[in-house]
């Protein structure tokens, strides 16, 4: 306990400020899950737009090629959403594991100040 000091807590402590406003993304920069929902759903209806402008103007065999080169790409497109989400989500747990230890720093940094007072 005689190595935790007041200076070393506040140096910890901008070392976190410094790491939450540098290099997690912002709020903002962060989509949430409806509009990701709501960005998928303009994907895939602009793709139907273009099925059914392929359906008209391509053989059957261009267009059986065409379906298939379509669902590989909303199929990977569901899977970079579904990544998007798990981004989203640990950074929830991030956030929350922050919190918690900033708490934790709070409550060292009192302890530190009564000991010192002592």
């Amino acid at each position: 306990m005689s190595g935790i000091t007041l200076e070393k807590t506040h140096e910890i402590l901008e070392k976190l400020a410094e790491y939450v406003m540098n290099e997690l993304p912002q709020k903002s920069e962060i989509m949430t899950k409806q509009e990701l929902e709501n960005r998928f759903q303009e994907v895939d209806n602009r793709f139907q737009q273009l099925e059914h402008e392929l359906v008209r103007k391509a053989d059957k065999a261009d267009l059986i090629t065409v379906q298939e080169d379509l669902n590989t790409l909303k199929e990977n497109i569901r899977m970079l959403l579904n990544g998007m989400d798990g981004m989203v989500k640990n950074l929830d747990v991030i956030k929350t594991e922050q919190a918690a230890f900033i708490s934790g720093l709070k409550r060292l940094e009192h302890r530190v100040e009564v000991l010192e007072k002592r």
